[in-house]
């Protein structure tokens, strides 16, 4: 047990080496998956959080919390740090069936209402059956009229089929699909210009080793424009380790020429919500 500890606290500590270290990327960071939500508010302040922010050089976050008061703590804190999105539910509980409960969508008219909301989401859809209900056509409608991004957690399946009922959705995919294979989200990219990848939980799959996966790295440098970054800080463990969960991604991008690096790491989420 006790080499085993050894070893996970060497390996972090070489890790911390690689992602400060002279190739890693330094200018500022998107998040374009944050969250806080009720389970970090004792742990937490909004105060605390911005020092998080501040120290891992994170000038601008796509926020959404659960319950939504989340967000607002930290907008009302940090107005110009913030990018509200907006959650259709209001506790745990809700966002299991969240697409086909009635009482949601005048909740979500309500909110809507109150903030300068950017995005819709982060939510989490299972299947292609899940957007054929009544409520997940008005979503989809309220979306397009107010000009939300739609910030989905789903499978690549999914998001064909959100674009074959509405092609003029702009989709913000949450993991580029936690699990999708490069050549997959190559494919959804390449036909579709209203989808970025978000790539919070896939800094260990594009930097294999000392450098990036092959694939990963042809596919970075061929939607250069189409992808950001995120830390989805769902738990507190996540906030915790956030400098870590930034690091990481520093690391990888200073595998990429710098031009690429900069949109990856800020400018395109700058450009998709500003």
């Amino acid at each position: 047990m006790r080499t085993a500890l050894l070893l996970s606290v060497l390996f972090s500590f070489s890790f911390v080496l690689r992602a400060n270290g002279e190739d890693s990327y330094k200018g500022p960071v998107f998040d374009s998956h944050l969250h806080y939500s009720a389970t970090s508010w004792a742990q937490y302040s909004p105060g605390d959080v911005l020092q998080k922010l501040d120290s891992a050089n994170v000038k601008t976050a796509l926020l959404s919390s659960t319950p939504n008061e989340g967000t607002a703590k930290l907008l009302a804190f940090a107005p110009g740090r913030m990018v509200p999105g907006l959650r259709p539910y209001r506790n745990a509980a809700e966002k299991v069936a969240w697409y086909k409960n009635s009482e949601l969508v005048s909740y979500t008219q309500t909110r809507l209402a109150t903030l300068r909301h950017k995005a819709f989401g982060e939510v989490i859809l299972g299947y292609r059956e899940d957007l054929e209900t009544p409520q997940m056509a008005q979503y989809l409608a309220m979306a397009e009229e107010q000009n939300l991004v739609l910030h989905f957690h789903t499978s690549a399946a999914v998001i064909e089929a959100l674009f074959e009922m509405r092609p003029n959705l702009k989709i913000l995919w949450a993991h580029a699909g936690f699990s999708e294979p490069p050549d997959v989200i190559t494919r959804l990219l390449d036909q579709n210009p209203n989808l970025w990848a978000e790539l919070s939980y896939r800094a260990e799959d594009i930097m294999g080793g000392t450098d990036l996966e092959p694939e990963w790295k042809t596919l970075l440098l061929r939607h250069a424009t189409r992808f950001t970054i995120g830390s989805d800080t769902w738990q507190n463990g996540r906030w915790q380790n956030y400098q870590y969960l930034i690091d990481q991604h520093r690391e990888w991008l200073g595998k990429l020429p710098q031009e690429v690096a900069g949109k990856i790491a800020y400018q395109n989420a700058e450009v998709l919500f500003r």
